[in-house]
């Protein structure tokens, strides 16, 4: 039994966590609807479901949503948590046709449900909308047994994260109050009457506008907002809540991390080099500088053979003191950078076949205080204890959950997008 336990999971584990982290990255954990007219984001949080007799007056002049014809279709039954997500395997279905040429005298490819999913089909053409081109484009430079690598990681992946949501919605309807049922209701009703009110109350003019913007229907668009509003409940109630960061967490960290907030000191020099072949160009940098000329703007000159368009700057990090730190791999160079304090310059001085000046521009210790690093460190930390906690949350669904027919659709699935996607024999 505990190794069954180990195989499923680390079979499983890789796929389902890619497929939430996106949902616990900082500053996802609330943000829901984007409103196609705007651009902004609707929040929603789990005290915004709300008892029917509680609802603002603006909810109040809605139709019920329980008596709308058109309210989206929520599976109210109540899921007892243990209970497992139903996966059903089956013979491809004709259902309809794909967008591809079909050659004379052959019998049009159509579209094929692979299987159920709690109930929910999954058909071949929706499956590889997302993932279509991806395999095509590898199809292109890889031979069949190198292409069939990709595509089963690529379907594989694709697959899992459909069961991953599947499971969060199902665990956050299993918990779900009578009370929340009603928000969610009304909340869903509210969704799909506002894509209504941007097309004229026109349920045809919605269903293409959401077709032309998202490539899916409008039912599938309230479908995913189910599914994504579920799932971010879950999570908000199973993880985010779960994971605290005290002030001695951050402290830690910091000390933990110091020489990452508070790295080395670093060197910025500025250099000046003529060829001595060049009597006229050493004369007039030594003229220049005389008179009074910016070290920099003669740098930056043409008369400069040493990176004059940026001029003549660079930057070394200081390891230990900085009277031993080596800076350049001339010796000469060494010496006079060490003679050098912040603001001056010295030259001219020969090394091989060239003239240099050379100017000590600053030295920086650019530290970060542990007061203006806090906020960062609290985010790093968050983010992992979040993804800590799912791992453990997703391991948990994974071992209720008994998905012996998994394999048995991606093998259709791999066969379909074979025949379909991939290379020419």
């Amino acid at each position: 039994m505990g190794n069954d336990h180990t195989a499923r999971t680390t079979r499983w584990m890789p796929a389902l966590t890619l497929g939430v982290t996106l949902l616990l990255s900082p500053g996802c954990s609330a943000k829901k609807v984007t409103r196609a007219d705007s651009g902004s984001k609707e929040l929603i949080d789990a005290h915004e479901f709300y008892n029917a007799d509680e609802q603002p007056a603006d909810h109040a002049a809605r139709p019920a949503p329980v008596d709308a014809p058109d309210t989206p279709v929520i599976d109210t039954a109540r899921r007892a948590p243990s209970e497992p997500v139903t996966l059903t395997p089956l013979p491809p279905v004709v259902t309809q046709p794909v967008d591809r040429p079909i050659p004379t005298g052959e019998l049009e490819l159509l579209d094929a449900k692979v299987g159920d999913i709690n109930g929910h089909p999954i058909y071949a053409n929706e499956f590889f909308a997302p993932i279509r081109d991806q395999l095509i484009g590898e199809a292109a430079r890889l031979d069949m047994g190198q292409w069939q690598r990709v595509a089963a990681r690529a379907i594989a992946t694709r697959l899992d994260g459909i069961i991953a949501d599947e499971l969060l919605r199902a665990e956050a309807i299993a918990s779900l109050s009578q009370q929340q049922r009603l928000g969610l209701r009304a909340f869903l009703q509210g969704f799909r009457s506002d894509l209504l009110s941007q097309n004229l109350g026109s349920s045809e003019l919605a269903n293409r506008r959401v077709l032309e913007e998202q490539g899916i229907t409008l039912d599938e668009a309230l479908r995913q907002q189910e599914v994504d509003t579920l799932i971010r409940l879950t999570l908000f109630r199973e993880i985010n809540r779960r994971v605290n960061v005290s002030w001695r967490d951050i402290k830690q960290r910091y000390e933990r991390d110091l020489e990452k907030y508070s790295p080395p000191p670093t060197a910025t020099f500025r250099r000046i080099r003529v060829f001595n072949s060049n009597a006229d160009g050493i004369a007039k940098v030594n003229d220049q500088l005389a008179s009074g000329v910016a070290f920099e703007e003669i740098a930056g000159s043409d008369i400069n053979t040493f990176k004059p368009e940026e001029g003549g700057i660079e930057s070394f990090e200081i390891d230990g003191d900085y009277g031993s730190t080596t800076f350049y791999g001339i010796d000469t160079l060494n010496e006079k950078a060490w003679s050098l304090n912040p603001g001056d310059w010295t030259g001219p001085f020969e090394s091989g076949p060239s003239t240099y000046w050379l100017k000590l521009e600053r030295i920086e210790q650019e530290s970060i205080s542990l007061y203006d690093a806090q906020l960062a460190i609290q985010r790093e930390i968050t983010v992992e204890r979040r993804l800590e906690q799912q791992q453990e949350y997703l391991g948990r669904l994974i071992d209720r959950a008994h998905f012996s027919s998994r394999d048995e659709i991606l093998i259709q699935l791999i066969d379909i997008a074979t025949e379909r996607y991939g290379p020419a024999q």
